[in-house]
């Protein structure tokens, strides 16, 4: 699927428009996204860092991307996912990438990664597991 029409997908989600999030680069196995700093991100208004809530969604969304890029027609739903917080996520652009570690007939389960400027220091990481219905 090409990313014209991922993105296209992405549009019509509510609240993926309010996440206002771009996929980058997708392919059968990883998914990478940048998401726009917006106003309505942010969790603590005296130092303008994002929500943990809003890191999280944005990486939960990059991964049912990376596991189910036509969504349009059934979404894959998530059953679980650990998040762990490594540093504040300041104002600027957030990026993720999702990776498919298994993918099965009926669970998929990725690995999630969200950064700022540097790959190496990462915002937050994360486990997803999903159901494929």
């Amino acid at each position: 699927m090409d990313l014209q029409t991922v993105n296209a997908n992405v549009s019509r989600v509510p609240f993926f428009r309010f996440l206002n999030f771009e996929v980058q680069s997708l392919d059968n196995l990883h998914a990478e996204a940048e998401m726009t700093f917006e106003s309505r991100h942010i969790g603590n208004p005296v130092m303008e860092h994002y929500h943990g809530g809003i890191i999280a969604s944005f990486m939960e969304a990059t991964a049912a991307i990376a596991v189910h890029p036509d969504f349009a027609d059934v979404p894959a739903k998530p059953i679980n996912l650990t998040v762990d917080y490594l540093r504040p996520g300041l104002k600027g652009p957030l990026y993720a990438r999702a990776d498919v570690t298994r993918k099965g007939k009926r669970i998929a389960s990725l690995s999630v990664i969200t950064w700022q400027i540097e790959r190496e220091k990462p915002i937050a990481e994360g486990l997803y597991h999903f159901l494929l219905v």
